[in-house]
């Protein structure tokens, strides 16, 4: 449980709808806390499908302080849930130790501000080594590498073909042998995936994978499908790759998504450039949409 200081907001976090649900009852009836709540958000992330060189040249020419710094860092995709490492592989004197930690900062924001397709979607689990660069004993400071280690991140990311993933449960219903088509049905109308039906005594075992955004009323109808004679259970199985955003049943349970009411939007997230086939960089092609 969290407070959003923005918005005055409390945010309660559960592994399923049922678990909000009980935490709501709780500080509704012990704690005697009321308040309008609003429908479950499932939390989905960016992650990269290959690895990529992000390289950035950032300069300015123009009357006043001139600025120069070039970044150059490799992303590399990690394993779901292990996170974002940063690693620094320069040698020699190649970057002053003085704008590491710039670098740094660019590359942790533009990493929070994730990958945007109307939405806003950090990444997570990735890499990212700096490797190579260069710099100028008068015109490089820490907010010119912090902007090329910006940019250079971004750069990476759209050669690392950015995906949203979000959160697939496995859910094992045991439902007795004449409600199993109607609960089967249920199942598959919300995408899911059956992965095994076996019978034991006048009962079915269904052992299936489904994206948690789909799973909202899931109780309720399986209740009502089986008359309250079916039970299951359901733990976290992995993220798979989202494949659109294009169901407007879908929009309403993402993370960022229009709501009613409209929550606040990430103004800062990035909307990735389409790649070039020519592999030279080009500075203006790199600088963020407005």
């Amino acid at each position: 449980m969290s407070a959003d200081s923005a918005t005055g907001r409390v945010v309660v976090a559960g592994v399923s709808e049922l678990h909000l649900q009980i935490v709501v009852d709780r500080l509704r009836r012990e704690f005697g806390i009321e308040g309008s709540v609003d429908c479950p958000l499932v939390l989905l992330k960016g992650a990269l499908r290959d690895a990529a060189v992000g390289e950035y040249k950032h300069r300015t020419t123009g009357p006043g302080r001139r600025e120069y710094a070039h970044v150059k860092i490799r992303l590399s995709p990690r394993p779901d849930g292990t996170g974002y490492v940063f690693e620094n592989r320069l040698l020699g004197d190649v970057i002053p130790a003085r704008f590491l930690s710039a670098i740094v900062q660019g590359v942790e924001a533009a990493r929070l501000m994730g990958v945007s397709g109307g939405h806003s979607f950090a990444i997570e689990d990735v890499k990212v080594e700096l490797f190579d660069g260069s710099y100028h004993d008068v015109d490089s400071s820490e907010s010119a590498f912090r902007s090329a280690a910006m940019q250079a991140f971004i750069y990476g990311v759209v050669r690392a073909k950015p995906v949203v993933v979000e959160p697939v449960m496995r859910i094992e219903v045991s439902v007795p042998e004449e409600f199993l088509h109607d609960v089967m049905s249920d199942l598959v109308s919300r995408g899911g995936k059956v992965q095994s039906s076996e019978r034991v005594n006048d009962r079915r075992i269904i052992v299936a994978r489904v994206a948690v955004a789909h799973l909202f009323g899931f109780t309720s109808e399986l209740n009502n499908r089986s008359h309250g004679r079916a039970i299951y259970s359901m733990s976290f199985d992995s993220y798979q790759e989202r494949d659109s955003f294009s169901d407007e049943g879908d929009r309403d349970s993402l993370v960022g998504a229009p709501r009613k009411p409209i929550l606040p939007t990430r103004e800062s997230a990035i909307a990735l450039p389409e790649p070039d086939d020519d592999e030279d960089l080009d500075d203006d092609w790199l600088r963020p949409r407005g």
